[in-house]
């Protein structure tokens, strides 16, 4: 058994908590700011559901997949889908939204044809992020944008469950989803209600690292106070869009602000949700749109019939390259620090050697 002590002390103050927002609302001595999360007071539970819930405590990589696809992967890059797609919302896309809108459009299409009852998900602005409740699409279309700091977007998640009681849309990062996906797995205990009844869709955004709240003191610096309106960090760098324009600098000068726990996470493409959304790395006006589950594609094919999306085959000679990226990380953690890999991560023998295999074959 696992409570709050051992949350603090394996995850927290070993600064593995990728600020998921999981253990916030489940404990009223565990609170937040910004990405911060802190133990205020000791609650005195030897078996918390802030341990079993977070994502960076003990899980089982080959349960999870059992769980949620039924059955085990083939692909150790990009985990289990049922196709990939090139996207983009129809039409006029949300104002802030990123690339092709796609999360955005699909989230607000969720809640407008009664498939979720309210959403979850990070809002406010790129310097000033929070964890947002949706009830109506509109709601949805405000939040649109990319955030790259670390939003405990599952806060809002455990408020809105005792306030809605309905059924739940997401649109979070991957530690979020694999946080909401071992909570449905049971990973809580009976004082927290029925949770795992309470998530009706997931849609997981590709992240490969999140960046610290100094991140924002960086941004004042280069832009010198001016506002921003947008904020994007494709392939050749950070680019801060402000009235007077946009400018770029290397992503090298940022990254003493990505979150320490970002380096043991193996999964970048969201690879437990029901839908994972990024971007193309190649196209700016389309996202990456990976189907994964059968509510997953339900929904994509009722909104692409509907007009709401617009889908088109993802390019063959695209894949190697996503591949490739996907599995360059997880070589990275399960390598980790003098070989050994991070120990909240269980993978079988057959597992491990999977990923080392097809890693080897794309580097031929």
């Amino acid at each position: 058994m696992a409570g709050q002590e051992q949350l603090k002390s394996c995850v927290i103050d070993k600064n593995l908590c990728s600020g998921c927002g999981m253990c916030v609302g489940l404990c009223p001595y565990i609170k937040t700011f910004r990405d911060r999360v802190k133990v205020i007071h000791p609650c005195g539970q030897k078996d918390g559901t802030c341990y079993s819930t977070c994502p960076k405590t003990f899980w089982d990589i080959d349960g999870m997949d059992d769980f949620v696809f039924q059955g085990p992967r083939s692909d150790q890059a990009l985990g289990v889908y049922k196709g990939i797609f090139f996207s983009r919302a129809a039409g006029e896309k949300a104002g802030g939204a990123q690339y092709g809108g796609t999360a955005t459009s699909l989230m607000a299409f969720a809640l407008d044809s009664g498939m979720v009852e309210g959403a979850v998900l990070a809002g406010g602005s790129a310097l000033d992020p929070r964890p947002v409740y949706a009830g109506t699409a509109l709601e949805v279309m405000a939040g649109a944008g990319s955030k790259y700091t670390a939003v405990p977007t599952l806060a809002a998640f455990n408020q809105a469950v005792g306030i809605n009681g309905g059924r739940l849309g997401l649109v979070g990062r991957p530690c979020q989803v694999e946080a909401v996906r071992k909570m449905q797995q049971g990973c809580h205990s009976e004082a927290h209600g029925n949770r795992e009844r309470a998530v009706g869709l997931t849609i997981g955004l590709f992240c490969f690292w999140s960046l610290t709240p100094e991140f924002y003191d960086f941004l004042a610096e280069k832009t010198k106070g001016e506002v921003i309106t947008r904020v994007d960090i494709p392939v050749e760098g950070l680019t801060v869009t402000t009235p007077a324009g946009a400018n770029t600098w290397p992503v090298d000068q940022i990254r003493k602000y990505i979150k320490d726990s970002c380096s043991a996470c193996i999964d970048c493409t969201s690879e437990w949700a029901d839908i994972s959304v990024g971007s193309t790395e190649s196209d700016p006006q389309y996202n990456t749109l990976v189907v994964r589950t059968v509510a997953g594609q339900r929904l994509v094919e009722r909104a692409a019939e509907k007009g709401v999306i617009e889908i088109k085959p993802y390019p063959e000679e695209r894949l190697p390259i996503l591949r490739k990226a996907a599995l360059n990380k997880k070589m990275r953690v399960i390598q980790g620090e003098g070989g050994k890999m991070p120990g909240y991560l269980k993978l079988s023998d057959q597992y491990r050697a999977e990923i080392i295999r097809q890693w080897e074959v794309l580097q031929k």
